[in-house]
Order: structure tokens, then sequence, then C-alpha cells
């Protein structure tokens, strides 16, 4: 039977009448773009792309490092990210897993960074190397055993001398943030971001960090390797990964060796064969320094040049290479078990990045699925035949892959789901689309294209070319290669890709037998030296930078303030380019009316007197415009963005679709039914679990914005028409109109008026739904099931109701205290116990006035770990350790990073809605900067005393109800076990 394709007539009429974009990139794709090579002013040579829209430079130092630079001079930060072509293909076989944890131990210092006497400390180092060599090649548990005694002791021995998280404490010093790293296949990146004026000290500072490899509180740090082993072990979604590529790439490292490695390999480390490692590839002429965002390049390139110039290259490096495996010659089934929800997934593998297929993979799954208009999107989403489904492709070095996603309906096969995605496949095999679809898809990544420039995300890309090793030409004209890309090709490249030579993963909701577990080893807790400081720390925080003055927002200023007959029209003018974006406010949602949230979400199967829902669909992407509604439980927003010149048309459709929108019964029934397989998977999802019930029955109850929900009952009993009722009313509501563009205020507001209508007393919005916090007079634990080798466990107390007064004391407690790597509850938990790989203390800002703040603490441990964790916790919340040079680093943290954020752009009217929910009508940063400024350890023990200590919690636990102690939680209170029904209340 023969499918109606619904991608034929949405994308080939994109190009009729939407060459918005293709307008917008015109100078663009006519201009020349050449790789050239020239000198900057100081005689250094680098190579640009003329016509290069990011204006990328690239310089090669001498010793091979490679410098990557592009200016974004937006706001004064940096994003930096180092990046090493070493990553899990590369491991040895007997120790994988290796490049993960050696990137772990990059953040622990080096012979001058983190230690008291570098030669006591590097003399027992060694010892525990050697140690850990023998413990490797031993088999007697036994003598394991003991051996692994004498490296706990030796290791508290070390720790002696070593002082815990220096790095982290330097980046804080100079206020940088979003520090971390990542590691997968072929590469392992190191990131931050930083004030613009600190770049000369971050630079030093990570010359310093990848001089020399030192394994420090090498078995704390090894446990949490441990701990995300374990959490791996827990998450469905990467079991499906693993299953994906064991089946993909059998007889490649890439199918046979995972990123977090082996258990039986993370329980024999070698120290000698991760030093080996290191020296191998953490070389200059295998990194690269890339950097976007508000600096010079001459200047930027000279500093790196002063600091790196001289780390010695590895002239003898290569990359282990791989023959070619053999072709997939037949369809393989896997089924993956666990307690998360049921899905199908394909994968087909395709060659590495390098090659054509990158391009015509890219392609071909922007035809299947591209969020609005692609054959999954409208076919099988859109019409309801499945619950959700997408398509996406990845590419490493020797091999990619695409797959294809869908999670079911109910009483829906695996079998059928996996037939509707190969339907959308075939349909493309047998050139069921017109040659203009490729057009089409161009023109919208190119607006994707203007959208991403505008943030320095766009440093990834520059760390995606070094790994590639592609030069910059092939990578900034890529999409003027797509152009040229046939309706011949892509058929061609699908016919012979994509054939029965694919892997279906059948997730499924049962027992996972197969689930591997990390014992617990003995471990002594080690001594961190919080208030002690290196001199090399000391001297680094003494070198002068620049200072950056912060900026804070008159929003009389900032936001052009108008009015639109009686609604609040508020505008800020877009200065960069050719995108605008447009939304009309209700400061209404689920609380307020439960039938109206309803019918924002059925909004999307719907059509009008004029347009099917699909041609809907097809009018939005042939203009190159998205729409939608959002709505949360206070606030809904009507939205639509795109490029200007197709402004009015967008405001023409979205007002057509609140006016006009149908119902539909059939569509409606089909929604319904998949509103309740999709309640029903909530109940699957460790996401919505532990992100979202649980914390809102610990504070609530079981009334509270979870559970507040529209019945089974009510939604059956519920008309259509009553829900498009819903969208025709909402222009006659009481709302406010935001435009973000590069036309004026007034003449978007014109726009606007042409086709808002005129309504002269704007109806009120209904009052919203009390949900009472709930007192907390004592402590009391609810046990919630899963199954799960790990136990986690959020500990929740309800404070005060909102008091601007105490925010900048509750920032620094956030910051010193309880989140980041440097401070004291991670650094107890994790890196001085082993206990678990991430553990927080935060004191949460409520959103509106009648909130209070609430002190939610978290971290997952092993069940056996579980009352040691629970111990140390409680201690951190009762007691709190004082280490003044940690303190005094929070607060310039702080500073620096309120001097360096601006709210630009539209995060200026976001910024100012955030606050007008507080009741502040000016931007609460200064105050916080300038409070900060007068803190004391004083004020802070004081803040600690009267919101923190000797408290009573709400301690709700994630966990297999089997493995856990539950003695070991009656020590804090009664225990309840609630079911996914008590918490989800349904």
């Amino acid at each position: 039977m023969k499918i109606k394709h619904l991608l034929i007539p949405a994308l080939a009429l994109l190009v009729a009448s939407c060459n918005n974009a293709a307008e917008e990139n015109s100078t663009e794709s006519q201009e020349k773009f050449e790789m050239k090579t020239t000198k900057d002013s100081k005689g250094r040579e680098y190579t640009y792309v003329t016509n290069d829209p990011m204006k990328v430079r690239i310089y090669t130092l001498a010793n091979g490092l490679k410098i990557y630079l592009t200016q974004n001079k937006n706001e004064p930060t940096i994003q930096t990210l180092i990046p090493v072509k070493a990553g899990s293909t590369y491991d040895p076989k007997e120790t994988t897993g290796l490049a993960h944890y050696l990137e772990h131990l990059m953040f622990k210092g080096t012979q001058k960074l983190g230690t008291q006497n570098w030669e006591k400390e590097s003399a027992l180092l060694d010892q525990i190397s050697n140690l850990y060599e023998q413990h490797k090649a031993e088999t007697n548990p036994e003598k394991k055993k003991a051996i692994y005694a004498e490296i706990d002791r030796v290791s508290g021995e070390a720790a002696k001398f070593a002082i815990s998280n220096e790095y982290d404490k330097a980046i804080s010093t100079i206020g940088g943030s979003r520090t971390n790293a990542f590691t997968s296949n072929e590469r392992t990146v190191y990131m931050n971001t930083i004030p613009a004026n600190e770049l000369e000290r971050w630079i030093i500072l990570e010359r310093e960090r990848f001089g020399a490899l030192v394994m420090r509180f090498f078995h704390t740090e090894l446990e949490t390797v441990y701990e995300e082993f374990n959490r791996g072990q827990d998450q469905d979604g990467r079991k499906v990964y693993y299953a994906m590529f064991k089946n993909l790439f059998p007889g490649h490292p890439y199918g046979e060796q995972t990123t977090i490695g082996e258990a039986e390999h993370l329980k024999n480390p070698s120290m000698v064969n991760i030093r080996n490692y290191f020296d191998t590839y953490y070389a200059p002429n295998n990194m690269a320094i890339c950097l976007s965002g508000d600096f010079e390049y001459e200047e930027a390139a000279e500093l790196i040049e002063k600091h790196w110039g001289d780390m010695k290259a590895n002239e003898g490096l290569t990359h282990p290479t791989f023959g070619k495996i053999p072709e997939l010659s037949e369809i393989k089934r896997v089924t993956v078990l666990g307690p998360d929800k049921e899905n199908v997934s394909l994968a087909f593998r395709l060659e590495g990045m390098n090659t054509k297929d990158a391009d015509l993979g890219e392609i071909l799954s922007q035809m299947l699925y591209n969020g609005k208009a692609g054959m999954l999107d409208l076919n099988l989403n859109q019409q309801q035949k499945v619950l959700q489904s997408y398509a996406y492709t990845n590419f490493m070095l020797d091999y990619g892959f695409l797959t294809m996603y869908a999670t079911l309906r109910d009483g829906q096969s695996m079998e059928e789901a996996e037939s509707l995605l190969l339907d959308q496949l075939n349909a493309i095999k047998k050139g069921e689309f017109e040659a203009e679809t490729l057009e089409a898809i161009i023109n919208n990544m190119k607006v994707e294209a203007i959208e991403k420039r505008e943030s320095n995300w766009r440093a990834f890309d520059l760390m995606d070319a070094f790994i590639s090793g592609k030069d910059w030409l092939e990578v900034s004209t890529k999409l003027n290669r797509l152009e040229k890309i046939t309706k011949d090709d892509i058929v061609k490249f699908a016919n012979e890709r994509f054939a029965d030579n694919y892997v279906a993963i059948y997730k499924k909701v049962g027992e996972d037998t197969n689930t591997k577990k990390v014992e617990k080893p003995q471990i002594t807790p080690v001594d961190l030296n919080k208030s002690l400081t290196s001199d090399y720390l000391s001297e680094f925080s003494e070198i002068p930078s620049s200072e950056l003055k912060p900026v804070f927002l008159d929003f009389d200023k900032d936001i052009k303030q108008d009015k639109l007959n009686n609604i609040d029209f508020r505008s800020i003018k877009n200065e960069d380019n050719e995108l605008f974006n447009l939304m009309y406010v209700y400061e209404m949602g689920s609380n307020h009316d439960k039938v109206a949230a309803l019918a924002f979400d059925y909004l999307e199967y719907l059509g009008t007197t004029k347009y099917s829902a699909e041609d809907l669909q097809k009018e939005f992407y042939k203009n190159g415009l998205r729409f939608g509604v959002y709505s949360g439980d206070r606030r809904t927003y009507v939205y639509m963005s795109g490029l200007k010149k197709s402004t009015e048309k967008g405001i023409e459709l979205l007002e057509h679709i609140l006016a006009d929108a149908q119902p539909d019964s059939i569509a409606y029934v089909n929604f319904i039914n998949g509103l309740m397989k999709k309640r029903a998977d909530a109940k699957r999802e460790k996401r919505r679990i532990q992100g979202a019930a649980m914390p809102a029955y610990a504070k609530y109850g079981k009334n509270n914005p979870v559970t507040n929900i529209l019945s089974e009952s009510e939604l059956n009993e519920i008309n259509p028409s009553q829900l498009t009722d819903k969208i025709h009313e909402l222009t006659s509501m009481e709302h406010h109109i935001f435009y973000y563009g590069n036309q004026s205020g007034e003449e978007a507001k014109e726009l606007v008026a042409k086709y808002h209508p005129k309504v002269e007393s704007l109806k009120p919005i209904p009052a919203s739904i009390p949900l009472v916090e709930l007192d907390q007079t004592e402590t009391k634990v609810h046990l919630v099931h899963w199954d799960q080798v790990q136990a986690e466990v959020l500990l929740v107390c309800k404070d005060q109701p909102f008091d601007v007064n105490i925010m900048p004391l509750a920032d620094l407690y956030n910051s010193y205290y309880g989140r980041g790597l440097s401070s004291i509850v991670f650094q107890e938990i994790r890196e001085a116990k082993g206990l678990a790989y991430t553990a927080y203390s935060s004191y949460v800002r409520p959103k509106t006035l009648n909130e209070s703040y609430y002190l939610q603490s978290y971290f997952g441990a092993q069940s056996d770990k579980l009352g040691d964790a629970m111990t140390a916790m409680m201690e951190l919340l009762n007691e709190m350790p004082q280490v003044e040079n940690q303190f005094e680093a929070s607060k310039k943290s702080i500073m620096k990073r309120i001097a360096s954020d601006r709210r630009i752009k539209d995060r200026k009217f976001f910024t100012y809605l955030s606050y007008k929910q507080l009741g502040l009508n000016n931007d609460v940063r200064k105050t916080i900067y300038e409070e900060v400024q007068k803190a004391d350890m004083a004020s802070m023990k004081s803040f600690f005393d009267t919101h923190v200590k000797g408290r009573s919690y709400t301690i709700m636990v994630l966990g297999d109800r089997n493995q856990i102690d539950k003695s070991v939680l009656e020590k804090y209170g009664p225990v309840t076990e609630l079911s996914m029904e008590d918490i989800f209340g349904y």
C-alpha cells in the first residue's frame, strides 16, 4: 500500500515562496570562499577563509598546537575548549575506561598545584602506582584484598601532603563557570566559560595543568568512576546505546569497548598504563585550544604562544588504525530490558565523518525528521501513529550511523513501530519526494546556522573541525556543499546504505538480570586539607588582571514599553541579524485552568477552515517560521519566530490559528489515548519520577503541580469544541506582548495591530488553584521503589517565604558550600570519602512571592554505601566547616561571574519577567554584587545556623527496596513506601 507522504508538498512549497533564508544568505552563497594564509602584525602566520561569517583564525605553533579563534563581542565572556585526539577507541584492551578515568585525574592538580610538599607526596604516589601493578597481576582474592588495604593506607599518607580541588579553586578565583570535561570515542575535551579579562590567567593555569600528569587521590577518584559505572547500569538509554554499538560495530573498538570501561578493568586499574597514555596523546601536536568570545585575535594568539610554546611535542605520535569490518548483511534484533518505557531504535551503519556519507546522511536525516515537516514529523507524530518518533545521525572517524526511534502507543507492537519507521525510509528509497525538498532543507539549515552563530557554543564547531582533521574551508562551506546534493544522490545513497542491514533494539519493560555492579572497596576517608593553599595557587591568585565592571539592567531603558490598545507591548531591538521572536504572554497555566492547558497541547493536531493540520505545518515551514504554545503551571507563551521578511505572514497565521482552530473528534480520541499512554510511561521514566514527581510530593504532598491534572474520566467527558473555544478566547483574555527583532518596536506594533483583535475589556485571568506547601515539623522518609543499583536521596526542607535580603548569602551558600566541584559538600562526600558520584546542597530561590525558599540536598550512592553517605550528608547539614580561603574564593567567583554576565538580547525580557514574579522592579544582581563583597565567614555561619542547621526534612529515596537497608533510613524518621500512583496521582 502506498503511503500518503506529507513531506512532498510541505518542502516543495518552501522553495516556491520561502527563499527568506536563501535571501538572508544570498551574499554569502555568491561570495567566494578561499582558504588563505597570511601573517598578523606580530608576524605570526595563520589561516582563514574569505567571507567566513565566523571569521575564524587558525594558528599552529612550532610544537604543533592548533589554536582556533572566533570573535564574539556580544558579552565579555569566552567559551574555552581544549580537545585532545584521545578517547576510548585508543584504550588498551586490558584496561578499558582508561581515557575516561584520565579525564577525571586531570582535575587533581599538578606538581605545584594541589600539593604542600611534592617531593614527599610523589614518593608515596610512586609506591601506590607499584601497588596497583601488583594488585592488577595478583589473582588470589585474599592477596588482592591485602594489597588494596596497603593501597588504602599509603593513599592516606599521600593525602596528608595534598590539597584538594585546587584546580577548581583556581577556576573560581578567575570567575570561571561551566567547568567540565567529557570523553567519547576519539576525543577528550576540557571546557570552561571565563570572563574576558581573565584570558591570560586561564591560559597560564591550563598550561600548568596539561604540563604533567599527577595521579593524586587516585583510589577515591576510582571509587567515583565505580559510582558512574553503576549509575550507567541504571540507565536504560545508555544500555540501548551500548547494545547498538556492540551490534553495529563487531570487531571494532566502537563495538568492543565502552567509554566507561569494563567492570573487571575498573577494579584492576594500571597507573602505568594511564601515564603511558597521557605521555602518548596529551602532547601539543595532538591538542588544540578553541576560543569563542570577547578577545583580540593577536593578543590571544600571543598569550597562548607565550605560555604554551615551550610544551614538547610527541614527534613519534601515531594513532592506532583499525581494518575494515565486514558489512552487516542481516537484520539484528536485540532486546534490552529495564524499568523505563518501551521503545524501538533502528540503527544503520554508515562510513565515517570524513566521507560523503556524513553529508548525505545528514540530509537524509533531515528529510526524515526536522521537528517541523519531516516524514516522521508529519506522517507519524502529527498523525499520532506512534507516541513520538525522531531520527538523527552520529559520526566518528571510522564509522557513523543513522538512527530512527519511536515510542509506542498503547497496545502497539514493537514490530508495527519498526514497520512504520521503515515505511518512511522506503519512500525515500523509491524517490517519492520532490527534488525541491533538498533546497527547502538547506534553507532552514541556513536559518539554524544564523541562530548558532549568536552563541559562544559555536566553539564546538572549532573543536569538531580539529578532531575530524578537516580544514576550515570544508567546514565553513558545508552548506554550499550540501546544496549540490541532488535527488538522484539521495535515492542512490538510500538504496546503497539502507537495506536489511540494520540493528533493531527493542527496549522492553522487564528485569535486567545481566546488570553488573562494581562492589564497594574498603576506603578510609582521606584528609582534604581544605584550609591550606599551595604556593602556586597563592601566586596565581596574585597575578593581576584588568578589572571588568558589571553592567546591570535598567528595565525602563533596556525594554521599550508601549501599549497596543489596552495591551502592554514591550520590545527590544535586535542589532545583530534578521531573526525575530514574537510572544503573547499569559500569566496563567495549568494551576489556573487545566482545560486550557489541555487545549494548548491539543492544538498541534488541529487545522482551521482554511488549512488542514498538515497544511499549517507546511505554511510555517514554507516561510521559515516556528510556531508553538508552551504552557507551564503559572505562565503560557504563544510564540512565533523566524526571519524578518516573514514576520507579517507569521502574525497572520498565528492570529488565524487562534481565531479559527477547528475541533477534530478523531484527533481528540487519538490525542487522549496518547496522553494516557504518556502518563503510564511517565511512571517508567526515571527522569520524570526523580526530577518532577518526587520533589513535588516532598514540597506539597499529594496535591501538587504534578498531580494537578484532569482525570481520565474528565478527559473523556470533554467535547473537543470546548478546547477550541479556549483557544479562540485567548486574544480576549488579559495578556501582554513581547517582540524581539530588527524592526523598531513601533513597526512591530503596527504589524501586530493589523491582525490582533481589538478588545475593549480583556477578560481577567482565572484564579490560581491554591497548592499548599507542607509544614515540616518532623523528618519523614519516603521510599519509592525503582529497579536500580544505586540509592538516590533527595532531602527537602521548607524555609521562609521569599525575602530579597537573603539572596546574597543564599548565593554564597550555594557557591561556597553546596554546589560545584570545589564546594564543601562535593569535596567531603565525593572527594574525601568516595561515597557518591555527585552530591550537592542548594538553597533554592522561589519563583513567586507566595512561595518559600527550599533547601534541597542530593546524593546518589550504591545501596551498600547509603548509611555512610547519609551520615556524611547530615553531618554537613548540621555543622558547617569554615574554610576561610575557600570562602573568599567563592566571593570572588560570584563577583567575577556577575561582572561578566550580560543579559543581552531577549534575555533582558525574561530576566524582567522572572524578577517581576518576585515583586522586584530592578536588577537584583546589583544588590547581590554589592552585598557579597561585604559578607564574611561570620555572616555565612549565621545564615547556615538560621536556614540550614538542625532542620527537619522530607527525605525522598529512589532505589530497590530489596537492596536498601530500611533500618539505615529509620534512624532519621519513619519510613513510608510510596507507590507510583501515590506520587503521580493516577
